[in-house]
């Protein structure tokens, strides 16, 4: 018994054979199956600061950045670094909070949907059924650790006092160079990588967690070759697929605040 037991052990797969079953056993996860999570900061009101809430963490402070389905968190002074691998600009309506199912009613993305609106004594964009309409800019981000080794996929968005550092940021996008054997190009944006950290910021109404967005490095080192499959892969399947249904939208840490709250997610 004792030899037939050794014998079957011997063929097992060893840690150096795993990469020949790469993706055994996810065959029949589909996009369906998965959630897609939005890149948070963490403001005053968010539930991982709360110890009576579930999504409690004791290891997250103010300003940092937060991943609630994962759990990883990010130092908001020092940051991440992303790729951004897909940009989409959506009109996400939402019912108020309390009618709200914890993710957008509808996600627009004709930006005529906006003609439809008026604008309610509370500042939002509100249709003729009472829910109100956010202009949200979308990135489709990579997360990168400090080698730049990819990490996972998430999905972070800017509107209201954000949306400032996004058009900035898309700038910073669409005006980076490179130059080829033609001439100078715009490289895709899932071959650059940007340092997201944060900011504290305030006015006369309050006082608020920001981004910060600096561009990091282009991808475009010998070593970057593994990085860059991946990185373009999310894209392409950005491209085909409705990430959108797979976003990690939950009550409560989704729905947006009224805009005078100051709370970006």
């Amino acid at each position: 018994m004792t030899k037939a037991i050794k014998k079957q052990d011997a063929k097992l797969p060893v840690v150096s054979d795993l990469e020949e079953f790469s993706g055994q056993g996810t065959e029949h996860i589909t996009a369906r199956d998965t959630k897609l999570p939005i890149l948070k900061l963490i403001g005053n009101t968010s539930p991982v600061l709360n110890p009576s809430d579930s999504k409690y963490n004791e290891d997250a402070k103010l300003g940092d950045i937060y991943n609630e389905v994962t759990g990883s968190l990010y130092r908001g002074k020092d940051g991440c670094i992303v790729v951004p691998c897909l940009y989409v600009n959506t009109f996400n309506e939402w019912a108020d909070r309390g009618d709200s199912p914890g993710r957008p009613i509808n996600i627009h993305t004709d930006p005529s949907i906006l003609a439809q609106t008026n604008r309610g004594d509370d500042g939002r964009d509100r249709l003729s059924n009472g829910n109100y309409v956010e202009d949200t800019g979308n990135h489709f981000v990579y997360i990168l650790d400090e080698e730049y080794n990819p990490i996972e996929m998430a999905l972070l968005t800017m509107k209201s006092t954000q949306k400032k550092k996004l058009k900035l940021w898309n700038s910073m996008i669409s005006t980076r160079k490179m130059k080829g054997k033609n001439g100078f190009f715009t490289p895709p944006s899932w071959a650059s990588a940007y340092r997201l950290s944060t900011v504290q910021e305030s006015n006369n109404k309050g006082s608020w967690t920001g981004w910060a967005v600096e561009f990091d490095r282009l991808l475009d080192q010998p070593t970057d070759s593994s990085t860059l499959e991946v990185t373009k892969e999310f894209y392409n399947s950005a491209m085909k697929l409705d990430l959108f249904g797979k976003v990690a939208f939950e009550s409560d840490a989704s729905a947006p605040e009224k805009e005078n709250d100051k709370v970006d997610f």
